[in-house]
């Protein structure tokens, strides 16, 4: 099951990831811990300086697939 993962960044910047139920768990651990985190999404690798991490959002529900042309559900 995958979860979107929103990390809201020094500056007003904002990172909106797709991970994976586990990454989402060792994610949130790491935030309390502070420095760098690999977050591997199905956007990219990504490390993160967590220091910089001003909140960390984990959307409710699974995450819906973004694949196909526009539309809705």
């Amino acid at each position: 099951m995958s979860r979107r993962v929103e990390l809201g960044l020094e500056g007003g910047g904002v990172l909106l990831v797709t991970v994976d139920e586990p990454d989402v768990a060792a994610l949130t651990t790491a935030y309390t811990a502070g420095g760098f985190h690999e977050v591997t999404s199905d956007e990219g690798d990504n490390v993160v300086n967590l220091a910089k991490v001003t909140y960390l959002r984990v959307l409710p529900g699974e995450a819906k697939s973004r694949l196909g042309f526009g539309g809705g559900s």
